[in-house]
């Protein structure tokens, strides 16, 4: 047997003087129902945006330093992106009312998961720029030693000409001995 049309259902349910009590209960289930899968998928979004928020900094800190971009640019950019899901939570839960007579801030539902968003996007922002920057600051204090060593060195030992210095000398001393070597040759032909 087939169901019958629901738009017959509903104009017999208004001719009837009303909608049948088991109706409206199902469609206040059904109601229900869907606004509990939209929530569910609602807190399934922001847990995904989180996770990915969070990886992506890592990430995107390890990119930018292959690509030797400066490290502020790198800290910049990875805690902004960890900060961003708690940022869009910590938003969505306080709101901040001023009128001319006072202002207050309302923390409207789970004001405690946006503040634990927001500090663990930001201990994965530091700790994601964190072993970049310690590498950064050894590589120059190791440039820093390796110039004074060599600076050190030159003292110690005296003037060396750089090798390349005396390759140039030489290369133009070359130059100059055939040259004077043809000017002899053309003179030598000429008389």
């Amino acid at each position: 047997m087939q169901p019958p049309d629901l738009d017959q259902l509903l104009e017999d349910d208004e001719s009837s003087g009303g909608i049948n009590q088991d109706t409206a209960r199902y469609l206040a289930y059904i109601e229900q129902q869907l606004y509990a899968d939209i929530q569910v998928r609602k807190r399934f979004d922001s847990g995904l945006l989180f996770l990915t928020c969070q990886i992506g900094s890592a990430s995107l800190a390890w990119l930018l330093f292959s690509l030797q971009v400066t490290l502020i640019i790198i800290q910049v950019a990875s805690i902004s992106v960890a900060l961003l899901p708690g940022l869009i939570d910590f938003s969505d839960t306080f709101s901040f009312e001023l009128s001319s007579e006072r202002w207050e801030i309302r923390a409207q539902n789970k004001p405690l998961a946006s503040v634990v968003k927001l500090g663990i996007g930001t201990a994965m922002g530091w700790t994601s720029t964190k072993t970049i920057s310690q590498e950064v600051f050894k590589t120059h204090e190791a440039i820093k030693n390796t110039y004074s060593e060599i600076k050190a060195s030159e003292k110690a030992n005296g003037f060396h000409p750089p090798q390349m210095l005396i390759l140039v000398v030489v290369v133009l001393g070359l130059l100059a001995l055939v040259t004077i070597f043809k000017l002899r040759a053309n003179d030598v032909q000429t008389k």
